[in-house]
């Protein structure tokens, strides 16, 4: 009897453990879809390696030409994604944007006064940011529709993203989406940072709305996921 009884603990013990395996194979390899402005985005298992890309079409582009306030204005989301309340800030570093970390003396400083400009240019919307003390930084925003930016990740070095950087963008519904995949790996574990942002003028000024997921998984395995959702609006500059 006691042999026997000794017998089901161990069974319940595996069969916990392999549901526990079950749920996060599951949980890596299962594709989710959202709205980021309305629109849908599918979200691929972050292992699958693949981009998240949307259906793009340029009659579809939205006119953004203008120069607006570097600081947003919360509309909602997740308030603590403080990378979109700097817009300059966030196209340099969450979306790596050719040039805009290029800032020449004086150092940039964030301030009421800081601007960034919109213009066309030839495949691309041309940046400049400027601080109104003096410090400016100029990149551009490629117009792809719906290809990767390869011209335009070969200055991204960083060497905490071993497994690369991949930038797509295009215009679907009135908007531009940006979606920027970081890979990394370091010993036994690996993780996935991506983002989706989607660019439409908005009451004469510009909004933009962000949905980033980052997930990571280990050795033992542990898996984790976060993610955030928000939208800033940043207002005309004044004249």
């Amino acid at each position: 009897m006691n042999s026997v009884s000794g017998v089901f603990p161990r069974n319940r013990s595996r069969m916990a453990r392999l549901a526990g395996c079950a749920l996060l194979a599951l949980s890596v390899s299962a594709c989710g879809v959202s709205k980021v402005d309305e629109v849908s985005v599918a979200w691929p298992g972050f292992k699958d390696g693949q981009p998240v890309v949307l259906p793009s079409d340029p009659a579809q582009c939205p006119d953004l030409t203008g120069v607006y306030q570097a600081t947003g204005v919360y509309r909602s989301g997740d308030k603590q994604a403080v990378t979109l309340k700097d817009l300059r800030f966030f196209m340099t570093h969450a979306l790596a944007l050719s040039g805009m970390g290029d800032t020449p003396l004086p150092e940039w400083q964030s301030s009421p006064q800081a601007t960034v400009a919109f213009t066309p240019g030839e495949q691309a919307w041309n940046l400049l940011a400027q601080d109104g003390n003096g410090a400016r930084s100029a990149g551009k925003f490629p117009l792809l529709n719906g290809q990767e930016d390869l011209a335009g990740l070969k200055g991204v070095a960083d060497s905490r993203l071993l497994g690369g950087t991949h930038r797509y963008t295009g215009c679907t519904q009135g908007r531009l989406w940006i979606s920027v995949r970081y890979d990394w790996r370091q010993y036994e574990s690996m993780g996935v940072t991506r983002h989706v942002a989607m660019f439409r003028p908005d009451a004469g000024g510009l909004l933009v709305t962000v949905q980033r997921e980052s997930d990571s998984i280990g050795l033992l395995p542990w898996y984790s996921n976060d993610s955030t959702l928000s939208q800033y609006w940043y207002a005309p500059a004044a004249h």
